[in-house]
């Protein structure tokens, strides 16, 4: 197996790879949870029975890709579906987040699977998936939420530094905004709010991994679908995270966090194929700050964190030869290599006209120690800008986006528009290039140059 100058792992054809089964342990947790949201909203005491008790909202999108490059793989035409149920009839209120997805494909049998929290790859054409599902109540001054959760922490857009709650599903993650990248994590959170002071605690019992893209699509990463053996679900391998903000002219917070690190990172492993890359977990411990505030014309947001013991992977051109089968022989020494990092970053948004919103945004990561044998350098930095402009009374909207990666001279394009017909429905044309050497955050997408169009629905 070698790493191809796509950016990506090649490996054995599809047909040779193994298939997976479904199901396993945990399984049976989405049905649990909503089994749960069930409970609550059938046996808790009617209250609050008004006609804005319950809400319905959702959205219907038709998309297709076109990819410029003729090397590249064709996407197929895709609906998705999104339903959002917010429920206040009882003492506890219950919010569900539910999208589906339907890709056209050529296999007319492949049927409707829900997305439990036992797989990294395994993006089905037809997947249906829980973002949240959860119940809220206020008990003693303190406000509690049981069950699948998003935990949204930090300032920064695209990549919010102190946010590491929620794995993501990086299948097109680089094109879809946050909302739909984070993946829904089962936890127990606590918020106690003082005037301007808010303190929130959050425990997670287990891991959720991130998803990657399967291979043979236009946004694989590795050739190989070789799935980990996951830590296994007990306490001792949760999540713990606390919270402490302060409200006022200058907000701010202080996040701890400790857990396993939801940025993926590969082993290998020496299967029946020979060497195969296999995602990793490994745990970390945050400490960040974050902070925003309004000066004059201009809004300021900021965040910074220190990592202990983060993973990052040597260069893959010094990873182990092929070797013939050997079973499931681990074989990560020496391909991982642990530092303690700093992350900083900061970004501004400035209206120059009543319509038009400008975006600026700089971050960068610094790794301490950095050994040679690393593809990232001692200083990765992340320079976006954004520039949003409606027209005729917002029914044109308009957006250019820049994002440049200057250690490896890769960098990324998005201009898009779209027109609005009504309240409800909205088309949209976007045109998105990548530029970058293959194992460079955009440079490894430098053949996904694309145009994609969309309709959209929304109630």
């Amino acid at each position: 197996m070698s790493f191809s100058p796509n950016g990506r792992w090649s490996g054995p054809a599809d047909s040779m790879r193994p298939k997976r089964a479904g199901g396993g342990p945990s399984a049976a947790i989405i049905p649990a949870l909503a089994c749960l949201f069930a409970f609550l909203a059938g046996t808790t005491p009617w209250v609050n029975a008004t006609e804005e008790a319950v809400t319905i909202s959702g959205r219907l999108q038709l998309s297709a890709d076109y990819a410029l490059d003729r090397a590249s793989v064709q996407g197929d035409p895709e609906l998705n579906a999104r339903l959002i149920l917010d429920d206040r009839r009882t003492a506890w209120d219950l919010h569900a987040w539910i999208e589906g997805y339907w890709t056209w494909t050529d296999d007319d049998q492949q049927a409707l699977a829900v997305k439990y929290f036992d797989r990294v790859y395994g993006n089905e054409s037809r997947p249906l998936d829980l973002k949240e599902l959860y119940g809220e109540r206020r008990l003693a001054a303190i406000d509690w939420r049981l069950g699948l959760q998003r935990i949204a922490w930090g300032r920064l857009d695209e990549f919010p530094i102190n946010d590491l709650f929620n794995p993501w599903d990086y299948d097109r993650f680089i094109v879809k905004p946050m909302e739909e990248r984070k993946l829904g994590v089962p936890a127990v959170s606590a918020t106690l709010g003082r005037e301007e002071w808010s303190t929130q605690l959050v425990w997670a019992p287990w891991l959720v991994p991130y998803r990657l893209p399967d291979a043979g699509s236009r946004w694989a990463v590795t050739a190989t679908e070789l799935e980990p053996d996951l830590p296994a679900r007990t306490l001792a391998n949760g999540a713990l995270g606390a919270r402490v903000q302060r409200l006022g002219e200058i907000e701010g917070a202080l996040t701890l966090f400790h857990g396993f690190d939801p940025r993926p990172v590969f082993g290998v492993r020496a299967g029946d194929n020979g060497l195969e890359p296999v995602p990793a977990f490994h745990r970390i411990t945050s400490v960040g700050l974050d902070a925003s505030a309004v000066v004059g014309p201009v809004s300021l947001r900021a965040e910074a964190a220190w990592t202990g013991n983060r993973t990052f992977n040597t260069r893959r051109e010094l990873w182990p030869a092929p070797l013939p089968a050997a079973g499931n022989t681990d074989l990560t020494d020496g391909i991982e290599v642990r530092r303690d990092t700093l992350d900083y970053g900061i970004a501004a948004d400035y209206r120059p006209f009543e319509d038009g919103l400008l975006t600026l945004q700089a971050q960068q990561t610094a790794i301490c120690s950095r050994p040679d044998t690393l593809y990232e350098h001692a200083r990765e930095t992340l320079l976006w800008a954004n520039l949003k402009v409606d027209w005729l009374n917002q029914k044109i909207e308009t957006n250019l986006n820049l994002a440049l990666n200057p250690e490896h001279a890769a960098g990324m394009l998005r201009a898009g528009i779209a027109y609005v017909f009504s309240d409800s429905w909205k088309t949209s044309l976007t045109a998105l290039f990548f530029h970058g050497p293959p194992p460079s955050l955009f440079g490894r997408y430098a053949m996904n140059d694309q145009i994609t169009w969309a309709v959209v629905y929304r109630w």
